[in-house]
């Protein structure tokens, strides 16, 4: 081996020290050319750092790597803070494990002079890595799942803020550590710094979070309550209605004798579609939607759902609704439901508005594996591609829009067993949300 691979091999294995974390920490998963790719990139940086740079270069590396990752995912802010916190677990990683090193095995003052004291700590550093990265970065997936679809674009930038100013710390020391020299008691100061602040800003973001997706929550069991309310109210209101038509029923009757005994039946028939068909088509128009959701039996869905479709027949909108099998329980949190259901049939109900015959269609089908929610409506075509539409402030509603369907991909996509499937096909807009019964 050459003396310039022997110089190399070192800032080589230093690259899978960075990547590893990488890729066990990000959101979404790397495909094999992207690793490659990110791999070079690391590479090229920690040769600038080695040869030319020096730990200045480590800014050129963050910048470079945040860049590439942006590229690869639209979700470009949390992407960049999850590598800003892999970037900093690296560099306590790094200080930590060089402190006990230094302890129980060598100086670490002079392990750049032996170069096989230096290969085999890199090794060893990587190896352990290799054992608590997945770990980690199973429970970091969890927590990303349970609280992206309820996160701010503001919350986000908080904590890219507060990332970014701890990682403005941690190079400042890095650079500063460069021109003083590595002591061991600055290796131990700055273990013990960078250890503090980490954990501090850790608990402050999960505090942060906390208190977000509580009130998050709040938001929605008080959304779910008013609709509860309208659900009631609606009831009460149809309840009134037959009330009313029962206590007039002996007028009615009374108001049709007349024209029976002077045998008017042009003014009975003129006087029945006048004033009692339109009566009793009101009536019905609202119990049958009912009777049909009657076969719900979970409260919040069916309150959303009743309030939704109800909304769209005082509309002037032409609302069909197939449900035949009783529904007791399904296999996913029902204010996630709510909020998927919710904003599908907002989006429908805003968008066959447009159309010069407004028509919804609710389905749900109870199959011996699945669940399928149906929503159709008509449409005008815009142009813009549905797959676009999935992406946060994306609408053809206009400017500042278009929160609503990202907001439900997000929330589909902490369940395993939960699909959406999208069909557009002449002037109808289909969506079809299936949910398996055996949840993963």
């Amino acid at each position: 081996m050459t003396l310039q691979a022997i110089q190399i091999l070192p800032y080589f294995l230093s690259v899978f020290s960075y990547l590893l974390p990488i890729c066990c920490f990000l959101p979404f998963k790397l495909k094999l050319r992207q690793k490659a790719v990110l791999f070079v990139i690391l590479l090229i940086n920690m040769l600038l750092i080695g040869f030319v740079l020096g730990n200045i270069g480590v800014i050129l590396l963050i910048i470079s790597t945040c860049v590439y990752i942006a590229i690869l995912n639209p979700n470009r802010l949390m992407n960049i803070c999850v590598f800003i916190a892999t970037y900093l677990f690296c560099v306590l990683w790094d200080n930590l494990y060089s402190l006990l090193w230094d302890t129980f095995i060598y100086p670490i003052t002079d392990l750049q002079a032996h170069f096989m004291y230096y290969v085999i700590y890199i090794i060893s550093y990587i190896a352990l890595l290799g054992c608590i990265c997945p770990v980690i970065g199973r429970l970091l997936h969890f927590v990303i799942q349970k609280i992206h679809a309820g996160l701010s674009k503001q919350l986000l930038l908080l904590i890219a803020t507060n990332l970014g100013s701890c990682l403005f710390i941690f190079l400042f020391n890095i650079v500063i550590g460069e021109c003083i020299g590595y002591s061991r008691s600055i290796i131990t100061f700055n273990c013990i710094l960078f250890a503090c602040y980490f954990v501090i800003s850790t608990i402050l973001i999960v505090n942060i979070i906390k208190a977000h997706m509580e009130k998050v929550d709040m938001d929605m069991r008080r959304d779910t309550y008013n609709r509860l309310q309208e659900y009631t109210n609606q009831i009460e209101s149809m309840y009134s209605s037959l009330r009313s038509f029962k206590h007039d029923f002996s007028n009615i009757m009374l108001s049709m004798s007349g024209y029976i005994e002077a045998n008017d039946m042009d003014g009975l028939r003129e006087y029945f579609d006048k004033e009692i068909l339109p009566l009793g088509k009101k009536i019905t128009k609202n119990t049958s939607h009912m009777n049909q959701l009657m076969n719900i039996k979970n409260t919040e869905l069916k309150s959303i759902l009743s309030s939704k479709l109800l909304y769209a027949v005082e509309l002037n909108i032409n609302v069909c609704i197939e449900m035949t099998d009783e529904i007791t329980s399904l296999p996913i949190d029902t204010l996630d439901l709510c909020r998927i259901i919710g904003i599908f049939l907002d989006n429908a109900i805003e968008a066959t508005t447009e159309t010069e015959q407004p028509s919804i269609r609710f389905a749900l089908i109870n199959l011996d594996t699945e669940y399928i929610f149906i929503i159709s409506n008509t449409f005008l075509e815009k142009g813009i591609p549905y797959a676009t539409l999935a992406k946060p402030n994306v609408s053809t509603k206009g400017a500042n829009r278009g929160i609503g369907l990202y907001n439900a991909h997000e929330i589909i996509s902490k369940y395993n067993h939960v699909f959406l499937d999208t069909e557009i096909q002449d002037d109808i807009f289909t969506q079809r949300l299936h949910i398996s019964k055996q949840s993963s």
